[in-house]
């Protein structure tokens, strides 16, 4: 009998061993379809490469994930400016994961956490009198307000202007997300003036 026997097992399962060990320590690229709301990444959204899992709360973290959709495609929403992500108070920019022409990627709206931008003012908010002079939005207490948002709408073309819709507008204010993103989102605010 041959006492070297277990040695050729012992040699495949070390192999598998390491295997496993070395799978779970590869720095895998983001899989979108995966990613669940809640997760935090790292890397540059403008290098889809660089993208990757991390555990939120540690200084690698550049976003978190505020809202997922799937069913897209790269046309639509190079189209669309990134509406989809509307949605989501929070989300400063968005990271797609798909096929240029196939609706069948995956988009995962983004919080910059990092470099937050300005967030878009939401229908009921209340803004200050310098609204237009400030390079950024910042809403206050209606008590105090010069303006109230009435509408948001997507940014107006000549043929279609914005805030037709709310005959109450007594002017608009264009806003735009900061960097990040494919394409900086921009929205007119129609404003009621309460002073």
């Amino acid at each position: 009998m041959d006492k070297r026997r277990w040695l050729k097992p012992a040699v495949f399962l070390g192999i598998f061993a390491a295997i496993v060990v070395l799978g779970i320590f590869v720095d895998n690229p983001l899989t979108a379809s995966r990613t669940e709301v809640g997760a935090c990444l790292k890397g540059n959204v403008d290098n889809a490469e660089s993208i990757r899992d991390v555990e939120c709360g540690t200084p690698e973290a550049n976003f978190k994930v505020v809202g997922k959709q799937g069913g897209k495609s790269e046309g639509g929403l190079l189209l669309s400016g990134g509406s989809e992500c509307d949605e989501y108070p929070t989300a400063d920019l968005y990271y797609f994961q798909g096929k240029r022409t196939a609706a069948n990627g995956t988009l995962l709206c983004l919080e910059n956490l990092k470099n937050p931008g300005a967030r878009l003012p939401a229908v009921g908010d209340c803004l200050p009198g310098d609204v237009f002079a400030a390079k950024k939005i910042e809403k206050v207490d209606c008590a105090g307000a010069q303006y109230k948002v009435l509408a948001i709408e997507r940014h107006a073309e000549l043929a279609d202007p914005a805030c037709v819709s709310v005959p109450s507008t007594d002017t608009k204010l264009t806003w735009q997300t900061g960097d990040g993103g494919l394409i900086p989102r921009e929205r007119v605010l129609c404003l009621d003036e309460l002073k």
